[in-house]
């Protein structure tokens, strides 16, 4: 993905505690953000339960010379026992679809900081930023304790040399660009021919050839990809300036990043259950004192200083503390984890506050014909928004609501109430797959049937932009690869989705213009 840069790794010091490295890692992160981008206008987000079990977030977005709008995310967590970083720099232009090609994300500078300091691995692999020369003599070890190391997590790229000895890359600066996504190993043309009398030949790279082996290689696992390329293959990739950022590309597809977050996650998990057990004690102290509408407002005060602005859904329900714990973990994700910019939380407490009141009087409810139907959608955003609440069997994951509201897709929200139409035929899909029996046939010839072209990606599509097709569920918190998806208003509109058989929903994961494709990668 075009502009995308992720690390996540262990860091540890000599004789030290992991609470005090996680205090002595921290430190750096300020100062290097202070460095690098002066006053910061987003603040660090602290979170903790005790010294033990601590969380750290600091998140700053900002325009490069070039017009290009950036997130940078650091993340540090300890549960006394380890710490884990994780490093984060994205595009964020609204639409992903129109950042060029040539759009790069280099490794922060943090990086380096950190590894001058500290001892930062991938598993059992430490992070590198000069390469790896190895000779004849070391070409067996290399196979059984590197390559075929079960515990590796980290890619190796492999550069073999010509056979006049010319390197085929610079191999120091491919390590430097790679920090934390892989690990270079470089070796001249004896070295490969030694080399390849433990391979098979599925796996040889010599004479001017670079591959790429992803973690859990081995003589019995021939069916992963481990990309290899020749020098005259690179060609376009080189001239346009982008093969740093393929080279990453391919990492981050092979790195299996949900080994190395456990950590996070765990403590994470942890302080939200410690804050929500705080909150709602607080909400039985206010309920017990004073249940009337001012001890209401103050709840809302309370909560309002607690959670930082984000993105909240609309509700349909009427209990008010429902509503709020529900809200609450909603903005407590997707500001610690995706942070995203929507004024819609802002006026939906206001509306809460107006409704509240005293002096307020209460709303009647809405009339039958004050909800919106098929034909009354002004935008895609908002027929997406009112499926989400009303159609029982869809559920939209946070990148589809964005999407939704990008650009491109506003070029086309003259057509919202016919993508309204395909997510009531989705729905209806998903219903009929709970009822006993099922659909009675395939999903694509049921859509089909309904007018609907629903379709799976190429092989050579999957592997080249997986990551275009991934997609966070905070639900699971967990990546979900959505190749399936339905074609709408003349191929120009897609919405990425998948079946979860234990939710019995489909899962929207995007909804906009198609994205690159084999075929079609521009």
């Amino acid at each position: 993905m075009p502009g995308y840069y992720r690390a996540i790794f262990t860091i540890t010091k000599p004789d030290a505690p992991s609470p005090q490295v996680f205090t002595d890692a921290w430190q750096c992160v300020g100062a290097w953000a202070a460095d690098t981008y002066g006053n910061l206008e987003t603040p660090i987000k602290r979170s903790s339960i005790s010294d033990e079990m601590r969380l750290r977030n600091l998140v700053h977005r900002y325009t490069d010379a070039s017009s290009r709008n950036w997130r940078v995310s650091v993340r540090l967590a300890t549960d006394s026992n380890a710490v884990e970083a994780d490093i984060e720099l994205r595009a964020t232009d609204s639409d992903d679809a129109d950042i060029s090609l040539n759009l790069m994300a280099p490794p922060p500078s943090l990086i380096q900081t950190l590894l001058d300091r500290f001892d930062c691995r991938v598993g059992v692999d430490p992070i590198a930023t000069t390469a790896t020369r190895i000779g004849p003599e070391d070409a067996e070890s290399f196979v059984k304790n590197e390559l075929f190391n079960p515990d590796r997590q980290l890619p190796l790229l492999v550069l073999a040399d010509f056979r006049d000895g010319s390197p085929v890359l610079d191999a120091d600066q491919a390590q430097q660009e790679l920090a934390g996504l892989a690990k270079v190993i470089a070796y001249d043309h004896n070295t490969a021919w030694n080399i390849m009398r433990d391979l098979q030949h599925e796996l040889w790279c010599y004479d001017g050839a670079i591959r790429l082996f992803a973690p859990g290689c081995s003589a019995d696992a021939l069916e992963q990809q481990h990309p290899y390329w020749l020098l005259r293959h690179l060609d376009g990739v080189i001239r346009d300036n982008r093969l740093w950022q393929m080279l990453r590309d391919e990492c981050l597809l092979r790195t299996p990043h949900q080994r190395q977050s456990r950590l996070l996650s765990r403590v994470e998990n942890a302080i939200n259950a410690e804050e929500t057990k705080a909150l709602q004690a607080r909400m039985t102290e206010l309920e017990q004192t004073n249940p009337d509408a001012k001890d209401f407002l103050e709840l809302l005060k309370f909560v309002d200083e607690l959670s930082a602005p984000g993105y909240a859904g609309n509700y349909d329900t009427s209990d008010q503390h429902d509503l709020l714990m529900r809200a609450i973990r909603r903005v407590k994700y997707t500001a610690d984890r995706v942070n995203l910019e929507n004024s819609q939380l802002r006026a939906e407490i206001s509306q809460l506050r107006a409704k509240a009141s005293p002096s307020a009087d209460k709303p009647a409810p809405p009339r039958k014909e004050d909800t919106p139907t098929k034909q009354d959608f002004s935008s895609i955003h908002e027929c997406a928004e009112h499926a989400a609440q009303n159609l029982p069997y869809l559920r939209f994951l946070p990148n589809a609501r964005v999407t939704a509201q990008s650009p491109y897709t506003r070029q086309h929200n003259d057509k919202a109430n016919r993508i309204y139409k395909t997510f009531e035929v989705l729905n209806e899909c998903g219903r009929q797959r709970t009822q006993p029996g099922g659909l009675g046939k395939n999903v694509e010839l049921w859509l089909k049937e309904n007018r609907e072209e629903y379709s799976d990606e190429s092989e050579p599509t999957k592997r080249k932009y997986h990551q275009e097709r991934t997609f966070f569920d905070p639900d699971k918190d967990d990546y979900i690869f959505m190749p399936h998806h339905i074609k709408l208003i003349g191929n120009d509109i897609r919405i990425h989705l998948i079946w979860d058989g234990d939710e019995n929903k489909w899962l929207i994961g995007y909804i906009g213009r198609h994205l690159r494709t084999a075929q079609s990668p521009n």
